[in-house]
């Protein structure tokens, strides 16, 4: 049996990841009632080229299972805002057969082995409180709870308000 090993994706290799992150957005897209549901096909159409919102230096992680095949992945995105280097844990999956076995630690554990190697200066992920093995896996790795108000605005889909 192949020992499992975290490796960087090369640029270029995004559609090794694809899938996953179709599958990602399927099963999390359920948890928000007031964001609209999108069919498959809509999905893969919006990721069929890298996701342009993450803007940065973009590091991917994958684990490969027995066949070669990818079957997790941590997407990395690092910035500077103008305070020092920032990062970003953008995405995190593991494909549902492959849950339980330790790779999640792994690419979280790769993602804060970056962090410390790069001098990040403050490093974060947004994941739903709701998710308990998320939240778990991150305090795991020293993530805490956010000490500050994170408030939102979302547009309001009539202009007759205005």
């Amino acid at each position: 049996m192949r020992t499992l090993d975290v490796e960087r994706l090369a640029a270029g290799d995004y559609a090794l990841i694809k899938p996953l992150l179709v599958a990602l957005h399927l099963g999390e897209q359920v948890h928000y009632s007031d964001h609209p549901q999108l069919p498959r096909e809509e999905i893969e159409r919006h990721l069929a080229q890298v996701p342009s919102a993450f803007r940065g230096e973009n590091v991917i992680y994958v684990v490969r299972d027995e066949v070669d095949q990818v079957v997790g992945f941590c997407w990395i995105v690092l910035y500077d805002p103008g305070t020092g280097l920032e990062g970003e844990v953008a995405e995190l999956y593991v494909a549902e057969g492959h849950r339980g076995r330790g790779i999640g630690e792994m690419l979280v554990r790769q993602a804060t082995r970056l962090f410390a190697e790069r001098h990040v200066t403050l490093a974060y992920v947004w994941t739903r409180s709701d998710n308990q093995a998320a939240v778990k896996l991150y305090t795991a790795a020293g993530f805490e709870p956010n000490r500050q108000l994170v408030m939102i605005w979302y547009p309001i889909e009539s202009s007759n308000h205005l």
